[in-house]
């Protein structure tokens, strides 16, 4: 057993010329191949859908890469060194919110033939939910891409630090930026999917080389040896006094959140969007969500093992865990770190490309379209999209620039953020799916009510009280006060209901024509063999870890 390295003794480990050939090689690479794939979109089914041609490995490479980015790799393993196992609750959590999306949402989205979500309000509501769902969504990916970018442009500075090849913060931000922007914004979705799919791949490939090399050090001796040091540590659920992770806000909020990420988030669910089948979408889904069983052990264990690898604080120095095991574990002049770093830029530029393309997809057809230039074609479309997307990345690299970098934390800290905005928007769209007297006033209200309950239940437990709230527990008080608003603001405008919005309720809406293919007849090719298997494998690992 060796003693573990100090942060500067980790640092003074050098890179390679090989490595940053490895690493630019491969981010030159992907910007090709997707301006490649992006090079005859044409109309905006082709821009913001792909044309609707999407295979199933590529939807789940694209769920997966748009999913798993900088603040998985780097923040991830970050709360793994702090929190220890119970962060997996985020992957086992997602599970469940990818199979309601698989069997729930999406069928009623293809069906419906929707470019945004907030169509599906504007249909069974009125413009002003679809309005204040497009702004919501886009303050969600904002915090998304910020966090993303800050983890990442962090991680990329430490990593090349001490080096010939040192770069500052800022400049990771841009390059960062500027890399994602470049293919993103010529050639639309299937450039953000099919470059996702690589980026994958290379996220895989980088993070389990940290993943084995930090577990299987002498000083952690495998996961059994990690067992045995911190069996406190290895519990998915903590106590309901835990101050960021504890089970009852992990079964209720941390559940609004995933419900809300998966199943009425477009950044998510416009990769499904544009598979070329129902079965296409949902395999695709479930696929992804295998991958994502894989993710506790290739990010946070070795967040955990970490502990024993570096002197290192967890409570301000969590986020530098990934860059110190990279420089500490991973051999020089093989170009292996060079591989890891291009997995780490992988996975943040295939989260921010999906996230401009979103963006984009929501401000052109939800506000330009609607309220600037209803009568606008299809090629003015797509260059308002571009337009669109640039600006949302000049948005954030200032944010990023000017929030500067992070002491640790801030996986959690994101979460924290979002439960403020995503519990009345979830709430309309489920009450406006299975209840026909729910009216426009009311889902209006209770949108607006999320975010407001937020704060007011936050400040009323801490004056009141003088009790700190926890975000899961908010976001599931925000929700269930969104609900009630929306009850008692619907019961008052009973006079807007109509048979023509009321037509989007599951239990009629269901019964329309649909794109899916015939399920193919062998078990193994039936997705709900599939799915299946894949609820059994994580309650088995949720009941193993309990």
């Amino acid at each position: 057993m060796t003693m573990p390295l100090t942060l500067a003794e980790a640092s003074n480990i050098p890179l390679h010329a090989l490595d940053l050939v490895v690493l630019v090689g491969s981010v030159i690479a992907v910007t090709i191949f997707g301006m490649y794939v992006g090079r005859k979109e044409e109309g905006t089914r082709d821009y913001f859908l792909a044309g609707k041609s999407v295979a199933w490995w590529a939807v789940a490479g694209s769920i997966f890469g748009t999913n798993i980015s900088s603040h998985h790799m780097v923040g991830m393993m970050g709360a793994g060194l702090k929190e220890g196992f119970a962060q997996a609750n985020f992957e086992f959590g997602a599970i469940c919110g990818l199979l309601v999306l698989c069997y729930f949402f999406l069928p009623l989205y293809r069906r419906m033939g929707v470019y945004t979500l907030s169509e599906f309000l504007g249909r069974r509501y009125d413009d002003r939910s679809r309005l204040l769902y497009s702004i919501t969504n886009i303050a969600f990916l904002l915090i998304q891409m910020c966090g993303t970018l800050i983890l990442g442009a962090v991680t990329v500075e430490s990593l090349m630090q001490g080096t010939d090849y040192a770069i500052s913060y800022s400049l990771a931000i841009w390059g960062l930026s500027l890399v994602a922007a470049a293919y993103t914004v010529f050639g639309g979705l299937k450039a953000v999917i099919y470059t996702d799919v690589v980026q994958s791949l290379l996220l895989m490939i980088g993070s389990a080389i940290i993943a084995v090399l930090a577990i299987w050090h002498p000083n952690v001796g495998g996961i059994s040896g990690l067992l045995a040091k911190e069996p406190e540590k290895f519990h998915v659920f903590f106590d309901a006094g835990h101050p960021e992770l504890p089970w009852t806000g992990v079964l209720t909020g941390l559940m609004i959140l995933h419900f809300y990420y998966w199943g009425t988030n477009q950044f998510m669910v416009q990769r499904a969007l544009g598979a070329k089948t129902g079965w296409d979408g949902r395999m695709g889904i479930i696929t992804a969500g295998f991958f994502k069983l894989l993710i506790p052990f290739l990010c946070i264990v070795p967040g955990m093992a970490a502990g024993y690898i570096l002197t290192i604080d967890a409570e301000t120095q969590s986020d530098t865990a990934f860059a110190a095991l990279t420089r500490t574990l991973v051999p020089a002049g093989y170009g292996l770190a060079g591989l890891v770093m291009a997995g780490l830029v992988g996975g943040i530029l295939s989260t921010i490309d999906s996230m401009m393309n979103s963006t984009a997809t929501l401000y052109t057809f939800d506000i330009y379209q609607k309220y600037i230039r209803p009568d606008a074609s299809e090629k003015r479309l797509i260059w308002v999209g571009r337009v669109a997307m640039t600006v949302l990345v000049a948005i954030a690299i200032w944010l990023s620039l000017q929030f500067g970098e992070t002491k640790g934390g801030i996986f959690n800290r994101m979460a924290d953020y979002n439960a403020y905005l995503v519990p009345g928007v979830l709430v309309a769209f489920l009450a406006g799916i299975l209840q026909k007297s729910v009216t426009p006033t009311g889902a209006v209200a209770c949108i607006v009510a999320g975010p407001v309950s937020s704060v007011l239940l936050e400040q009323g437990a801490a004056r009141l009280l003088d009790h700190q709230l926890q975000a899961f527990h908010r976001a599931a008080l925000a929700a269930a006060a969104s609900y009630a608003v929306l009850l008692l603001v619907s019961l008052a405008t009973q006079r807007e209901r109509s048979a023509e919005r009321e037509q989007y309720l599951w239990r009629t809406y269901r019964h329309n024509p649909s794109d899916d293919s015939p399920i193919p007849p062998s078990i193994l090719k039936n997705d709900r063999t599939w799915a299946a298997i894949l609820a059994v494998c994580t309650l088995w690992l949720c009941w193993y870890f309990a």
